[in-house]
């Protein structure tokens, strides 16, 4: 899978490379071609035998769209794993192969951006140009070609980091008659020399130019990258594999990095069952292909795979083999038995395979040596056979007598010892076991024995904090401590840094305590330190920040205040409604059930009279009317 390519600019030469130009034949050269060969070969160029390698300083000067000539075992990965029977293919293809010239020759032509292989001598090789002849001649690639290039990243130093072609290196580096000083040009997808280690790969990230994470979806940091491309520096992740068989049958390659990749993680959560998948057997592995490309079709262009991105970004065929029948298109292709005269892909693969010493899990490894200093031991080992499969990791067993059994402690396949702090008065053990791709080996024998003495001052023990609770002013919080001096009164506990004694802590048998205290009320807000002491001296401490107190008394809430009585014909504070003449405002009166008094009551008590009055006269009109009549 190839990186989105930049907008192409008017391409660059290779910075050294493209210096030398196509060598024009002697005349006696000329004439001993023609007498070895009664038919006249097309015009081609010839691949360049001795190439120029670039140059640190000129990688720390190169721009986007420069081509670099590289050593392949100089040039840095950007992922953890490949996978091998992708490389098993290739190589078994270069070395088994039934085409009329060999692929591996018309892989490093494509690589180095002249298309495809024209013409080879008979034994020709791939690290000897010189040997074979390609397509397109230095310095006239198309654009066509130079996209299909492989690319680097030129990182700080000037080391260059492959973005693009993993498997077609690595092919080369397994193959023989190639192998790590294979040369080849690549082409520059950016330069950032400029950038610290940390904003390198941050950026990296950004741009998709990296895969972090382990064949289970794990994780990893830059550090624990391989150095160099080969089998034995990669992990092998089958499910990469499966999915680049599965490529033209369930889904198509595009510009997405890293996309097999992608699908790999899809493929852990399909639900696609792989538990009867034998990875030796090309008819088994054939009918897994088949199942997951046809789980690639039914998931639809419209579902999110995987990575945020759908089915359709990650170019999911409408129709399975896209809408051939499975005798036909590329599963057709696929399902060619090595016995065919142009074998599948997976036929290669297995045959190669089948040549290969059988992998297994490492040797046990000798017992290890644990020496104590203090409250700390280290043990170191040394590595075993790691079967065929480069070692993974380490997972180291450390016992003390009359102590709970403790969980194993994982270490990276590349490092041969740890070291374990703060550990109880007691005497220790150690067992290493070791893992790779195929397995863990069996534990090696049992490291003698070593004691940690108890220290004579427990000051010399530093252990650990941990706090849990709200951290406020005057609120309780719980301070744990573990890994110090066992059954030992008299620590002192204080918040930093005015002094403030929190408690005074026992440890146990263990060297743990737990202790609730309660953060000082006239605690300032900000950064403070929990320590614990021992006579005045710090022994432990956490960095804490104490947040602003809660205010009991809440602050009133305008919105809610009662206003006064409104003037007449004026709106209250906070409604929507109009005060009248002679009415009290609704707002005036809420939240009370007391009856109003005094003057308060006069409006109301004049209109009670008014209206009384009116009701007499009324009353009285009537009655003349009557007796006019």
């Amino acid at each position: 899978m190839r990186p989105h390519l930049p907008t192409r600019r008017k391409p660059v030469q290779t910075l050294s490379r493209a210096r030398i130009r196509p060598r024009l034949l002697a005349a006696t050269g000329i004439a001993a071609a023609l007498l070895a060969a009664p038919l006249a070969l097309p015009t081609i160029a010839n691949a360049e035998p001795a190439p120029v390698l670039t140059s640190p300083s000129e990688l720390l000067a190169a721009k986007t769209d420069d081509l670099v000539d590289l050593r392949i075992g100089d040039i840095r990965p950007t992922q953890p794993s490949v996978g091998f029977d992708e490389v098993y293919y290739k190589v078994g293809r270069y070395t088994m192969g039934k085409d009329a010239l060999n692929k591996g020759l018309g892989d490093w032509c494509e690589a180095n951006g002249q298309g495809d292989v024209a013409s080879a001598q008979p034994g020709a090789t791939i690290d000897n140009a010189a040997s074979f002849t390609c397509t397109i001649p230095l310095g006239q690639e198309t654009a066509d070609s130079l996209a299909a290039m492989k690319t680097v990243v030129i990182g700080p130093g000037g080391l260059p980091y492959l973005t693009d072609g993993h498997h077609t290196l690595t092919s080369f580096a397994e193959t023989p008659g190639a192998g790590l000083n294979t040369p080849l040009r690549l082409r520059v997808m950016g330069n950032l020399s400029n950038l610290s280690e940390t904003d390198f790969w941050a950026k990296m990230q950004e741009n998709g130019w990296t895969w972090l994470k382990d064949v289970n979806g794990k994780t990893i940091t830059p550090q624990q990258l391989p150095k160099s491309v080969g089998l034995k520096n990669f992990q092998d992740d089958p499910a990469r594999s499966l999915l680049y068989f599965t490529r033209d049958i369930g889904y198509t390659a595009g510009t997405i990095p890293f996309q097999e990749f992608i699908w790999g993680d899809w493929l852990r959560t399909s639900g696609v069952d792989l538990s009867g998948w034998n990875p030796t057997s090309a008819e088994s592995t054939l009918a897994i292909v088949k199942t997951i490309s046809e789980a690639q079709v039914a998931a639809g262009q419209d579902t999110v795979i995987a990575g945020g991105y759908t089915g359709k970004q990650l170019g999911t065929l409408k129709k399975w083999n896209d809408g051939k029948a499975v005798d036909k298109g590329e599963f057709a292709k696929l399902s060619k038995p090595f016995s065919d005269d142009k074998p599948g892909k997976i036929a290669y693969a297995m045959a190669y395979k089948a040549t290969l010493p059988v992998l297994t899990a490492p040797a046990t490894p000798a017992a290890p040596s644990v020496t104590a200093s203090g409250t700390t031991a280290t043990i170191s080992w040394q590595a075993p056979a790691d079967g065929g499969s480069p070692i993974t990791g380490y997972r180291v067993q450390l016992n003390g007598d009359d102590q709970p059994a403790r969980a194993p402690i994982e270490v990276a396949g590349t490092e041969l010892s740890v070291t374990v702090p703060n550990l109880i008065p007691g005497t220790y053990s150690a067992t290493v076991t070791a893992v790779n791709a195929i397995g863990a080996s069996v534990a090696s024998p049992v490291s003698d024995a070593v004691t940690i003495a108890q220290p004579t001052n427990p000051g010399d023990v530093h252990g650990t904090l941990s706090i849990s609770g709200e951290l406020r002013p005057g609120a309780t919080v719980k301070v744990s401590g573990t890994g110090f001096a066992p059954n030992v009164e008299g620590f002192a506990l204080e918040l930093h840094s005015a002094p403030v004694r929190l408690a005074t802590v026992t440890t146990d048998a263990n060297g743990a305590f737990a202790e609730s205290v309660t953060i000082p009320a006239d605690a300032a807000a900000g950064a403070h330190r929990i320590v614990v002491l021992w006579n005045g001296a710090e022994v432990s401490g956490s960095d804490v920040t104490v947040q602003p107190a809660v205010d009991a008394t809440p602050t009133p809430d305008p919105g809610t205040t009662a206003p006064s009585t409104p003037t007449p014909g004026t709106q209250a504070p906070g409604s929507s409604a109009t005060a009248q003449p002679g009415a009290t405002h609704p707002a005036a009166n809420a939240g009370s059930s007391l009856p109003q008094t005094g003057a308060g009551d006069l409006p109301t008590a004049t209109l009670l009279i008014a209206l009384l009055l009116g009701t007499g006269a009324l009353a009285a009109g009537i009655a003349r009317k009557r007796s006019a009549q």
